[in-house]
């Protein structure tokens, strides 16, 4: 067995575990459901806003902009499943000793870590994203290509590189500095700038935001899919994308080489 097979069956383990526990509470799944749908359905009203006397701003059309809203709680909804539940954890590992349990694993610590729980109330979250976008993208009237889909796909897989190596910082934040809380509002408030196209932010917000990349979340996807992608930016994407999980991994083991565990 590869390493890579023995790590994805390893976590597997730990996925259906965190499901079983979640899915006792089916109260919870529906509720959420149920307030997400409100949320999205008001985002995609309120954006309506905006164009109720123009066509366009900074160039795109309103359901050209539900593309972007879609995508932003796709994203946003992977973020709350796999991502979030793992990140609220890290300051107890630490206070707890929890993260030196997990360090004797015979298990990538960064892996175990940032992918181990599951947090299943959002899981409909990126299917509503995807149904947003997709209305979006037909009352834009703009044809979808296979290319242009599988540009959309390899800039989506970047978003969720770029969002999984932000965890990883904040996680490498919270073993170095223990007391830090509230980590997660940093997590959100990243994605929450990429609710609306970057273009509509005035310089030099939409320089920094392009920077940072946030506009690499959903700007730069939506435009893709709409085919009014810059063909440049399908090799800058995943060398960003790559890049980010790249000092993100060295800032995890420079935390660990800092980490004394928690008795000391």
């Amino acid at each position: 067995m590869s390493r890579w097979t023995r790590h994805a069956r390893i976590l597997g383990i730990c996925w259906r575990a965190a499901v079983a526990g979640e899915v006792e509470y089916r109260l919870n799944f529906a509720s959420n459901m149920l307030l997400s749908t409100f949320w999205m359905v008001w985002a995609a009203a309120g954006a309506s806003v905006y164009f109720r006397f123009t066509g366009t701003v900074a160039g795109w059309t309103h359901a050209e902009v539900l593309v972007v809203i879609g995508l932003f709680f796709t994203l946003n909804g992977l973020r709350q499943a796999l991502l979030q539940p793992n990140l609220e954890r890290m300051t107890d590992y630490v206070r707890r000793g929890t993260l030196d349990f997990l360090l004797t694993k015979p298990f990538d610590a960064q892996l175990l870590v940032s992918l181990r729980q599951i947090r299943v109330n959002n899981l409909l979250d990126p299917v509503l994203g995807l149904a947003l976008t997709t209305v979006g993208v037909v009352r834009s009237g703009r044809g979808v290509s296979l290319a242009a889909l599988a540009s959309f796909l390899l800039l989506l897989a970047c978003a969720m590189l770029l969002m999984y190596a932000l965890t990883v910082v904040l996680m490498a934040v919270a073993v170095v500095l223990v007391a830090a809380e509230d980590l997660g509002r940093v997590s959100f408030a990243f994605v929450e700038l990429s609710r609306f196209p970057v273009d509509l932010y005035r310089n030099p917000a939409q320089a920094v935001l392009t920077v940072v990349p946030v506009a690499f979340l959903t700007t730069y996807p939506a435009a893709a899919l709409l085919g009014r992608l810059d063909p440049y930016l399908l090799l800058i994407a995943p060398a960003v994308a790559v890049g980010a999980v790249v000092v993100a991994t060295l800032a995890w083991r420079r935390s660990l080489r800092a980490y004394s565990g928690a008795s000391a």
